[in-house]
């Protein structure tokens, strides 16, 4: 005969997971979740700090590199620091006309800008390039490229070099001995002759100029970089180039603010740009280092959370900021 199993134990064998089970691993499932997706968005943070403390922090040194390497080349003709120099009588030079091209034209290879204080070399505004109101500046003057003088025509109007004169046939230069020098605008004569204008008036004939040099010219500030998802702001650099016309470079995005003091001989402690101590134009001989401090911010946003607002340590937007000073020496001082 044919047996049937018990009605109990079928219903036993086919019972599956009850409502609380469900929602039980449903819970779990859910923390588990949660947990992985925290933990994730957490590293995320942190590789986001990560990255703009190094994007800080590497940004403060290419700055400080590049801005002290033209410090320490400032005020020299290649002959050395000259406090005697003649100015390029260029039409209508006035370096404290915020529209004078050439403002590189007379020789003032130091000179720092209030935050208020008009440049002529670049515009405070706020289109993209322009200087940031409220932001210092510093313009440096130096030398570059050399050669060496073979002789000097008696009007002074054409210089003949012992090699070729390569890229300072043209543009503006300096000629230069150990007590004397005068910056010209250079123009082709051959390949080892350039000619110069206004002439070279020799200083010696039994012992003239003897070197020639390419005048470098320099104006840091903090512009717009018309870029207000990355902050907004930048480090630029106006350059003039060896034909004679200056360009505005971009150097670092992310530097949003630089400050500037000086240091005078025979004087304790640094000042101002705007200070007594440099109100004319003979005073910024006696400068023989700046402190530099930068202030740097990360392009990306909403890195730092909201209980840092207000630090130090946070800039706009919850961008992570950093503060770094140097003291930099003139290599060239009178």
């Amino acid at each position: 005969m044919k047996q049937h199993p018990l009605p109990g134990r079928r219903m036993h064998s086919m019972r599956g997971l009850s409502l609380v089970e469900v929602m039980v691993t449903l819970a779990i499932g859910m923390i588990v979740t949660l947990g992985i997706v925290g933990i994730m968005g957490t590293n995320r943070q942190n590789l986001r700090i990560t990255e703009s403390l190094s994007e800080s922090q590497e940004n403060a040194r290419l700055a400080f590199e590049l801005i002290a390497r033209d410090v320490r080349q400032a005020r020299d003709t290649s002959c050395g620091p000259l406090q005697s120099v003649s100015n390029l009588p260029v039409v209508s030079v006035d370096p404290d006309n915020p529209a004078d091209p050439d403002w590189w034209g007379v020789w003032w290879p130091i000179r720092g800008f209030a935050g208020d204080s008009d440049t002529a070399a670049i515009s405070i505004g706020s289109n993209s390039e322009d200087r940031v109101a409220g932001t210092q500046a510093l313009q440096l003057l130096g030398s570059g490229e050399v050669r060496i003088i073979s002789t000097i025509t008696p009007d002074g109007t054409t210089i003949n070099l012992q090699t070729a004169a390569g890229s300072l046939n043209s543009g503006p230069i300096i000629v230069c001995d150990l007590l004397n020098a005068s910056l010209h605008t250079a123009g082709a004569a051959g390949a080892n002759a350039i000619t110069t204008s206004p002439a070279v008036a020799v200083s010696d004939p039994a012992n003239p100029q003897f070197q020639v040099a390419r005048l470098t010219a320099v104006t840091w500030y903090i512009g717009n970089n018309g870029r207000a998802n990355e902050g907004g702001r930048s480090l630029y650099r106006v350059r003039l180039q060896p034909d004679g016309f200056t360009v505005i470079e971009e150097i670092l995005p992310g530097v949003v603010d630089m400050q500037v003091t000086y240091h005078l001989k025979n004087n304790v402690g640094f000042v101002a740009s705007d200070d007594a101590l440099l109100a004319t134009q003979a005073n910024w001989n006696d400068v023989n280092a700046i402190q530099l401090t930068l202030v740097t911010e990360s392009t990306q946003r909403n890195v730092t959370s909201d209980a840092a607002a207000g630090s130090a340590l946070v800039g706009s937007d919850g961008r992570i900021r950093r503060q770094i000073t140097h003291v930099i020496s003139l290599r060239n001082t009178i």
